[in-house]
């Protein structure tokens, strides 16, 4: 009995010191989902909902690859910057089947390379397009900072991040409207 009791009481003390754990960004995650939902809801492409997630993955890995100061292996920001890309977005890929073909019709004989028509997955392709599109706005975020040696205004980063993505999104809407 003794054991018994002393057992229970070393393991709700051991549960009483542990420090609660939270999210790294639960408004960040909240958002995305909150957005991703309502671009559903209200019958926007699936592609444009894979955009922000796939910049999503891109800007977290970068925002906990650029927290870690210590280089513990050689490449660690793109390793973590691809393996939050990737544990974002390959979760989501049975939310929906949309595919859209891309006509690569440039030269060759038909069925060639170069001359077939693929088909890819609409979310796969927004969460690419999201992903390239993020490190394309923090390279150019990080030139003008470094060429001007200052930031031009507040959180530019983000402003740049998001005008990118609201002109693809817009540009995505539109194309396979």
């Amino acid at each position: 009995m003794n054991k018994k009791f002393i057992f229970i009481l070393f393991i709700v003390l051991l549960i009483l010191i542990i420090p609660a754990v939270h999210a790294h960004c639960p408004l960040c995650t909240a958002a995305v989902g909150a957005a991703a939902i309502s671009a559903k809801y209200y019958g926007m492409d699936t592609s444009i909902i894979g955009l922000l997630i796939g910049a999503f993955g891109i800007s977290t890995g970068l925002w906990i690859g650029l927290k870690v100061k210590k280089q513990y292996f050689k490449f660690q920001l793109p390793v973590i910057v691809l393996a939050s890309f990737l544990l974002t977005i390959i979760p989501i890929f049975y939310i929906q089947n949309d595919a859209i073909y891309l006509p690569l019709l440039l030269f060759g004989q038909s069925g060639s390379i170069l001359n077939r028509v693929y088909w890819i997955d609409k979310m796969l392709f927004g969460s690419i397009l999201g992903g390239i599109i993020t490190l394309i706005a923090y390279w150019i975020h990080i030139t003008i900072k470094k060429a001007k040696g200052k930031v031009l205004f507040p959180f530019q980063g983000v402003a740049i991040t998001l005008l990118f993505l609201l002109v693809s999104g817009v540009g995505i809407y539109f194309i396979f409207k």
